[in-house]
C-alpha cells in the first residue's frame, strides 16, 4: 500500500500535486489504521493449530462449485463477447492484434447501450449470479491436487474464454483479478502446508509461478498501453525514460514508463479530490454498481449527488473516468476523509480476522471472501473496484450475508466460542 506512494513520488506527477503536506498526512493515517486494525485483530489470542485436511464433504461442495463456476465464466464470456460484437474468430484475432482500437471500440459499445437503453436478458441473469465467479479462481488454486482432470480444464476453460473477452476489448481489468486472485490462492496454499520442509518447497513454487504469472500479465500490459498511449496521443502524461528508450526503442519504453504510472497516478486524484469541499452522497457514491441500479430500476437522479471524484472532476478537469483518485474518495463521498480513516481501521481488522479463519478453519466461506478482500486492498491505488461492477457487487455481497448468517448459526448452536474455532 505504501509501496506504490512511494514509487509516485518518483515520478513526474508528483511535481503537480497541490497539497503534498495533506496527501502524505492522510495516505499515512488511513495505512496506518489498516495496520494498526489487522494488528488488532492478529494478534489477539495464540494462533491455534493449522487446518487440517479438509473433509471429504467439503471436498465435494468444492468440487461442485469449481463446476459450476467454470461454467458460468464460459456462459459469461461468450454472452460478453457477442454483445461487444465479437462474430467470429477473425473478428476475435482483429481486435488482439490491435488492443488499443479494442479498447476505443469497448466505449462505442458502453454509449450505444445508454443511448438505445438496450440489455442482454442472458448478461443480466449471470450478473445475479455473481457469487460464482468469486469461486473459480481461489478454489482451482486452493484445491488443485483434489481436483480431477475433468474438473481442472473445466476450470481453465472458463477462465480462458472470460480472459479472452478482456483481450478482445483491449482491457486489463479482468486479467489483472485473475492475476490477483492466483496469487492469494497460492498464498493460501503455502501458509497451510504443516510439514516445514514441503513448505518451503511450496513457498519456491509458488513464487515461481506468481513471477511467471506477472511476467506474462506486465509483457501484455507494456504493449497494451504502448498501443493506447499513441491511440489517445497522451505522450504529455507518458514520459519515456531516455535510458530505457536506447535500449528498447520509444515504442516499448513508453508502454515501460506507462505501466509505472498506471498503478501511482491515482494519487494525484485523491490530491485534487482532499481539495474538494465534503457533500454526502447519500450513501450512493462510494459504490458506482449500486448508483447505477438506483439510477436504472428506483429512478433516482443521482447526479443531483455526485460522488468526490465527479465534483473533482467539475472543479480542477481530473476525468474521474478515464483517470483514477484512488478508493479513498469513493469511500470519503458517503464517509468523509476522516471517516475513510477509521473504516480502513475496521477494513484491516476484517482482513486479519479472515486470515485467521482461513488457516484455522480452512472453510469454503472465508477463503472466498478473503481473495475478494485481497482484491479490494490491492486496488486501494486505483479505485473501489469491487464497486465498480455489478457482478462483483453482488457476488461479495452474497458471500458476506452467508458469512454472517453461518457465524450467527454457529454461535447459537455452540456459543460464544470464535467461529474459527468451532466444530465445522
Amino acid at each position: 500500500m505504501l509501496g506504490t506512494f512511494g514509487v509516485f513520488w518518483t515520478g513526474a506527477m508528483a511535481e503537480q500535486v497541490p497539497n503534498p503536506g495533506q496527501l502524505c498526512l492522510f495516505v499515512f493515517a488511513a495505512t496506518g489504521a489498516f495496520a494498526v486494525g489487522y494488528a488488532v485483530q492478529i494478534y489477539r489470542r495464540e494462533p491455534g493449530p493449522q487446518v487440517g485436511a479438509p473433509r471429504s464433504t467439503d471436498v465435494r461442495r468444492v468440487r461442485r462449485l469449481v463446476l459450476a463456476s467454470g461454467v458460468y465464466y464460459v456462459a459469461l464470456g461468450l454472452s460478453l463477447l457477442l454483445e461487444y460484437g465479437a462474430t467470429s474468430p477473425g473478428s476475435i484475432l482483429a481486435s488482439l492484434q490491435d488492443p488499443a482500437a479494442a479498447y476505443v471500440n469497448k466505449f462505442l459499445v458502453y454509449q450505444a447501450q445508454q443511448d438505445s437503453g438496450r440489455t442482454n436478458p442472458a448478461i443480466q441473469l449471470l450478473t445475479l449470479l455473481g457469487a460464482l465467479g468469486t469461486a473459480l479462481v481461489p478454489l482451482l488454486v486452493v484445491y488443485w491436487r483434489r481436483l480431477s482432470s475433468g474438473l481442472r480444464l473445466v476450470g481453465l476453460t472458463g477462465m480462458a474464454v472470460y480472459s479472452l473477452f478482456f483481450l478482445y476489448i483491449g482491457t486489463l481489468k479482468g486479467l489483472g483479478d485473475f492475476v490477483l486472485m492466483i496469487a492469494a490462492g497460492l498464498l493460501i496454499v503455502s501458509s497451510r502446508d504443516r510439514d516445514l520442509t514441503r513448505r518451503k518447497a511450496t513457498h519456491r513454487g509458488a513464487k515461481v509461478m506468481v513471477a511467471l504469472v506477472v511476467v506474462l500479465f506486465c509483457s501484455y500490459m507494456i504493449s497494451s498501453q504502448a498501443d493506447r498511449t499513441e491511440q489517445f496521443g497522451t505522450h504529455d502524461r507518458v514520459r519515456a525514460n531516455p535510458t530505457v528508450e536506447r535500449v528498447v526503442g520509444e515504442h516499448l519504453a513508453t508502454g515501460v514508463a506507462a505501466i509505472v504510472i498506471y498503478p501511482t497516478h491515482g494519487y494525484l486524484g485523491l490530491a485534487y479530490n482532499l481539495e474538494t469541499p465534503f457533500a454526502w452522497s447519500y450513501g450512493l457514491g462510494s459504490t458506482p454498481a449500486v448508483t447505477s441500479y438506483a439510477s436504472q430500476y428506483l429512478d433516482i437522479d443521482t447526479d443531483r449527488h455526485p460522488a468526490y471524484p465527479a465534483r473533482t472532476e467539475e472543479r480542477t478537469g481530473w476525468p474521474a473516468g478515464l483517470y483514477w483518485s484512488t478508493l479513498y474518495p469513493w469511500l470519503a463521498s458517503d464517509l468523509t476523509f476522516p471517516g475513510t480513516v477509521l473504516f480502513m481501521g475496521l477494513l484491516g481488522w476484517f482482513f486479519a480476522r479472515l486470515w485467521r479463519e482461513v488457516n484455522l478453519s480452512g472453510r469454503i466461506l472465508p477463503t472466498l471472501i478473503f481473495v475478494q478482500m485481497c482484491l479490494l486492498v490491492a486496488y486501494i491505488p486505483a479505485n473501489n473496484q469491487i464497486g465498480m461492477s455489478r457482478p462483483a457487487v453482488i457476488g461479495l455481497a452474497t458471500l458476506l450475508v452467508l458469512y454472517l448468517g453461518s457465524a450467527l448459526h454457529r454461535r447459537t448452536r455452540n456459543g460464544s466460542a470464535p467461529p474459527y474455532l468451532m466444530p465445522r
